[in-house]
């Protein structure tokens, strides 16, 4: 199996993650990014990856109190190319991801910024593609709003169409350097690209991996569409074992028989949080003290900015709650995945309100390691699952807890490898 770390300090998918004891307070610190990255690499892990968004979200009078006060997600991000750079510094194997913006990055610009971290890392980079989603973000860029979501994917397809050509602008022996013949590099194998977004070339050559690893993580119908045509390794969310075959199953014949690729070629990861102890009971007492830190006010508060609502009734059932307000995230498949899970469990609004600010409604895994490993295991050999995304509750314990424990446990059995066999990201996705 594979398996990818997802980084989004300070609140991680726990929201309460900045103001507990067992994280470490210092998330705007080059060494805590470097720790992470130290510590994932000594766990085997394909790659790490940092999430990002453009603007500190804002309910729907635009305001954004309630996020800085509650410390909401996505109130800090540090920019996750210099935070890939400074990982590519002090590892040698693990694959790194940055999440870079379609709706507002020119193509050229995250063509020259990503390859450049892919030629420091030795051809480990990713791109996480995201399109964006929030007014907020668009009026950061200097746009009146955000863009219909067909629209944004429309765009975000020529995007990535021309991000690719400019990686192959050069092709691959195009670098020549032969100093005796005073030859540094081959103007005939060095090209312009077709579309409206750049002429090109690039200013650099292809990588040691040629480009990097496209990543991509929309579950709306478009988005699994833009994910079969592109994505090389897609971040799943399924609230069942039996939805994540279907949306794995999904993306793999989209991607065969509307364009023609190999879906052995494509990773679909599903994202997890795992609450790891050294026996069952450790970690059920750890998850109790998790939640028993949720102010449920607070969290409620939370709910309120993300549906851009006002005053809900804790005790009103969650499915009304989320279908009356439908569109307020800008995410249909986060949308489509809340109700889900508020109708498969009967969750109140306040029930929903602790949920999101506990994992957000991905599947939460809690146990031994080898209580969660049977479960990982059993996703991977039942094919609901090429890997997964392991998302922490806290820094860095979380991970610490998982490479421990878990990690050597996936490994003994066969399922997870022992050592890099290869150096760069597509050779570990591919082993």
């Amino acid at each position: 199996m594979h398996l990818v770390g997802m980084v989004n300090p300070p609140t991680s998918q726990y929201a309460e993650n900045w103001r507990n004891p067992l994280s470490r307070a210092d998330w705007l610190s080059g060494s805590f990014t470097a720790d992470l990255g130290r510590t994932l690499e000594r766990g085997c892990f394909d790659m790490i990856f940092f999430a990002d968004a453009l603007a500190v979200p804002e309910d729907g009078a635009g305001d954004y109190a309630t996020t800085l006060r509650t410390a909401g997600k996505g109130a800090i991000y540090l920019d996750p190319i210099a935070k890939a750079a400074l990982v590519a510094g002090v590892t040698s194997r693990i694959g790194i991801g940055a999440t870079v913006s379609t709706s507002f990055v020119p193509a050229y610009a995250i063509a020259r910024q990503l390859l450049s971290v892919d030629h420091l890392s030795g051809g480990r980079a990713a791109w996480n593609i995201v399109t964006s989603t929030t007014d907020a973000e668009a009026r950061n860029l200097g746009h009146a709003g955000i863009a219909a979501p067909g629209q944004r994917y429309d765009h975000a397809d020529d995007v990535v169409q021309t991000v690719v050509e400019l990686w192959h602008s050069w092709e691959p022996d195009a670098l020549v350097q032969d100093q005796t013949a005073g030859l540094f590099a081959d103007p005939s194998r060095v090209h312009r690209v077709g579309g409206e977004l750049s002429r090109g070339p690039l200013t650099l050559p292809q990588s040691q991996q040629g480009h990097p690893v496209l990543m991509q993580a929309g579950s709306s119908t478009r988005g699994r569409a833009f994910a079969a045509r592109w994505a090389e390794v897609v971040f799943a969310i399924g609230d069942s074992p039996e939805a994540m075959r279907e949306l794995r199953t999904e993306i793999r014949d989209r991607a065969r028989v509307d364009h023609g690729r190999d879906p052995d070629a494509i990773r679909v990861l599903q994202g997890v949080q795992p609450i790891v102890g050294w026996t069952d009971a450790e970690a059920d007492a750890k998850l109790a003290a998790l939640v028993a830190q949720i102010d449920l006010p607070s969290a409620l508060a939370k709910l309120e900015r993300l549906l851009h609502a006002e005053s809900l009734d804790p005790a009103a059932p969650a499915t009304e709650i989320l279908a009356a307000h439908r569109g307020a995230t800008g995410s249909a498949g986060f949308e489509d995945m809340l109700a889900a899970v508020s109708e498969r469990r009967r969750l109140t609004v306040a029930e929903l309100a602790i949920e999101q600010a506990l994992n957000q409604l991905h599947p939460q895994l809690v146990g031994s390691p080898a209580t969660i490993a049977d479960e990982l295991q059993h996703l991977f050999e039942s094919e609901a699952a090429d890997g997964f995304i392991i998302m922490p509750a806290l820094y860095h314990s979380s991970f610490e807890d998982f490479v421990n424990g878990v990690v050597p446990e996936l490994q003994r059995r066969g399922v997870f490898r022992s050592a890099y066999t290869g150096s760069t990201l597509r050779e570990h996705l591919v082993g």
